[in-house]
């Protein structure tokens, strides 16, 4: 198997709630990531249940980021220190 890396940016809260838990289970991080998403992609395997969820988080996205610009606040996201 070969392993791709990369960077994943996480609210502070959420990374500190994913370190604990990995140490609780002696586990990495990124192994712990790893284990989550193949169980979510196993719960999710209806291409009807994935779109129903994106259709959902879209109708969220609109409600909260009135009058924001999407591509403005990924910049903001990818360049803020």
């Amino acid at each position: 198997m070969s392993w791709i890396t990369t960077n994943i940016r996480f609210p502070e809260e959420m990374y500190m709630g994913l370190k604990i838990e990995a140490a609780k289970q002696r586990k990495s991080v990124a192994s712990l990531i790893r284990e989550k998403i193949q169980k979510k992609d196993a719960v999710n395997t209806s291409g009807n249940t994935l779109l129903k969820n994106l259709a959902r988080v879209a109708a969220d996205n609109a409600t909260t980021m009135k009058s924001k610009r999407l591509s403005k606040l990924l910049i903001q996201m990818r360049y803020e220190q």
